[in-house]
């Protein structure tokens, strides 16, 4: 048992706990947690906040080690006296706080999720039980019947004369009307055999055997779902590949060709003339990139200066380092336009001479 200290006005004492953890501690210090702090044990009297529990070394430490802590817990005992933990020992929880009585209304049964919850019985009328989960107060929560120790949802609250009228028409209760359904599905082989009614009716086995063919096409069903989602992907990663690949040779050759590039947007919203730059390996700092994200219209060729130049969108401003760029990237796509060009007539392979063929020839025959 674990009892903390308190003072009210006057009077003092120890109380109770109904609820509490031991800390466990590289320190053998009894100490104990309940309601987000940390207690010690001897004492009752409060240490430090739960949440301080990771630093619980330094807290020691501030008390100036585990000496001082245990001489600081000796100080108290003279105001607290000794906690019922050491005076009663062998004191257990059921003496102080005995077992509540049993609510007939609470069951323990197991639901639809494979899993035990309590339900509470909240209607018993003319043989018809219906309940709900533990504390559920909600107007649309589910109502469930019970049948051979398990839950089976039946509907929700709102509509709860439906589902009394329901339970009142099934001509073989409860079982009897689970018992139909599922031989419904079990004569049909393209139906479901509900795994949760085969428990109830002790024929899993009988529930295995005629859903084995019907999940196994379903599995063949979804792994061609599949296939056909990764097929359509890989086309639509082509298709945006292609269509990339097609814009930034476009702006290339216009560049070339001393023309207009707009900045538009490609896959979607990628900035074109970012792309370039990135393409051609140029790197650009970040917030130079934002303003050709944002700012940026187009890059177009000044005849009259014999020179590149750009326009940018009124709603910005002009950027500073911009145009320190461009002619990188411009000489950067005619250098990538000249090894096509070398690589297309083959001048990139090394030329041969006869000549020098001809003496290694004089000289193997020496």
């Amino acid at each position: 048992m674990f009892y903390i200290f308190q003072k009210t006005g006057n009077e003092s004492g120890f109380k109770a706990l109904e609820t509490a953890t031991a800390v466990k501690n590289d320190y053998g210090l009894d100490l104990f947690k309940h309601k987000g702090n940390v207690y010690e044990g001897r004492t009752g009297c409060k240490f430090i906040a739960e949440s301080e529990l990771s630093a619980l070394g330094s807290q020691i430490e501030s008390f100036g080690g585990v000496e001082k802590f245990i001489a600081r817990v000796e100080e108290l005992l003279k105001t607290t006296g000794e906690s019922p933990r050491y005076t009663r020992p062998d004191e257990r929880k059921q003496d102080i706080f005995p077992p509540k009585e049993k609510d007939e209304n609470i069951v323990f049964a197991k639901g639809g999720d494979g899993k035990k919850h309590y339900y509470f019985r909240f209607h018993n009328e003319n043989g018809i039980e219906l309940f709900t989960l533990k504390n559920q107060n909600d107007y649309f929560h589910s109502v469930f019947v019970q049948c051979e120790g398990h839950m089976i949802a039946i509907g929700q609250n709102n509509s709860l004369e439906t589902i009394k009228e329901r339970i009142a028409g099934f001509e073989n209760g409860i079982k009897g009307e689970i018992e139909r359904i599922f031989n419904e599905n079990m004569a049909n082989p393209q139906k479901w055999a509900d795994g949760f009614f085969a428990e109830i009716l002790g024929r899993v086995d009988e529930a295995k055997a005629h859903n084995a063919p019907i999940r196994e096409a379903r599995e063949l069903a979804n792994q061609q779902r599949d296939a056909e989602r990764e097929a359509k992907r890989i086309a639509e990663e082509q298709a945006e590949k292609a269509e990339y690949e097609q814009a930034i040779k476009t702006a290339e050759a216009k560049i070339l060709n001393k023309e207009t590039v707009l900045n538009s947007d490609i896959l979607g919203d990628k900035s074109l003339i970012m792309q370039l730059f990135r393409e051609h390996e140029i790197s650009i700092p970040l917030k130079t990139q934002g303003w050709i994200i944002n700012a940026l219209h187009s890059i177009e060729y000044k005849a009259d200066r014999e020179k590149w130049g750009y326009r940018y969108f009124n709603s910005s401003r002009d950027s500073t380092v911009f145009s320190d760029y461009l002619p990188l990237l411009v000489s950067a796509v005619q250098t990538k336009q000249q090894f096509e060009e070398m690589n297309q007539n083959g001048e990139n392979e090394p030329p041969i001479d006869s000549h020098v063929e001809e003496e290694n020839e004089d000289d193997i025959e020496i």
